[in-house]
């Protein structure tokens, strides 16, 4: 038996992990075994344990982008071919946006590369708008295929997952890039990872806590300077998901209600357009005076903010090639 591999990349805040986790239920609900590679820039990530506390097998590539971990990459997808067996790994690279011209250069070529495009948060778009919006997409790469998806009502979500499973082989070739363009614009965002431990009175509202650490964050930054921001506490009596894109707050999942209790953990990840040091301070503060507020004062906590080094790939891509 093969193993489909599905590579889905897409703008920080987009809505991939949602489209991953939604993905991954419906095929686990029809029976498919179904494995993650996540993948980031730092050590910590928010989406990995949450796939986890899904029962979806999880491998993560760390410490830098799919293609400067090539081989990581290989290994973490035979890992679990070997151990899993899985009908379908998915893999989700790290996640790009930055503003102004340096990131229009890289929003085009990650649209430009794509074999099929999934315009999420679709139920977000006007129906009279949504014809220009593919006419740009189109206009963009014209061979793509185009698909108009909504987390929220489910549209398209057959559509994509029929897709990966259907026997189509991956006949694009790689766009090339300037990895100038590419260091500079990366250099512009600061990453904040982040892991806090404490104790929490009984009957604590979690959605409070974490809305208004939330809010804190939000406070400390442009709209547009935003990212995303992603939170999952976890207490002894149940779990919460929160991501904050732009100014945005939305819940993306609730395990046993919204009491939480005893031991508990969270953990932070924020992409914002930010001096690291400023936005290490932001986050430390969010977290920490929002539970002082709340009685809690006896916290552990261990964090790393930094912007992204120079990419070194592992094979460079040229136009032509």
């Amino acid at each position: 038996m093969s193993t489909r591999i599905a590579v889905i990349g897409g703008f920080l805040g987009a809505g991939k992990t949602t489209l991953l986790t939604n993905l991954a239920r419906k095929y686990m609900g029809e029976g498919r075994s179904v494995a993650l590679i996540t993948n980031d820039q730092g050590e910590v990530l928010v989406d990995t344990q949450y796939a986890k506390d899904l029962g979806i097998e999880t491998a993560e590539v760390l410490k830098g982008c799919f293609c400067c971990k090539f081989p990581d990459f290989i290994d973490s997808a035979r890992r679990l071919v070997d151990t899993v067996r899985p009908d379908i790994i998915m893999a989700e690279p790290v996640g790009i946006e930055e503003e102004g011209s340096l990131g229009a250069y890289l929003r085009k070529h990650q649209v430009q590369e794509a074999e099929v495009i999934v315009l999420t948060k679709m139920d977000l778009i006007a129906s009279g708008e949504i014809s220009g919006l593919m006419g740009m997409v189109e206009e963009m790469n014209p061979g793509a295929r185009i698909i108009p998806y909504s987390a929220v009502t489910g549209h398209g979500l057959t559509d994509i997952s029929r897709l990966i499973v259907s026997r189509d082989r991956s006949l694009k070739r790689p766009v090339g890039i300037d990895y100038e363009i590419y260091a500079q614009a990366e250099a512009e965002l600061g990453w904040y990872n982040g892991t806090f431990s404490m104790v929490l009175p009984e009957g604590t509202d979690s959605y409070h806590l974490a809305s208004e650490m939330m809010s804190r964050v939000s406070k400390a930054y442009l709209p547009g300077e935003i990212a995303h921001v992603k939170m999952l506490l976890e207490s002894r009596t149940n779990a919460i998901k929160m991501s904050l894109v732009f100014q945005s707050l939305g819940v993306d999942g609730v395990k046993g209600g919204r009491r939480a209790e005893g031991s508990t953990t969270i953990n932070m990840n924020a992409r914002v357009v930010s001096a690291p040091e400023k936005l290490r301070q932001v986050m430390r503060e969010a977290v920490l005076e929002t539970l002082c507020d709340n009685g809690v004062t006896a916290v552990d906590f261990k964090d790393d903010c930094f912007s992204p080094g120079r990419p070194d790939p592992t094979y460079r891509m040229a136009d032509g090639e």
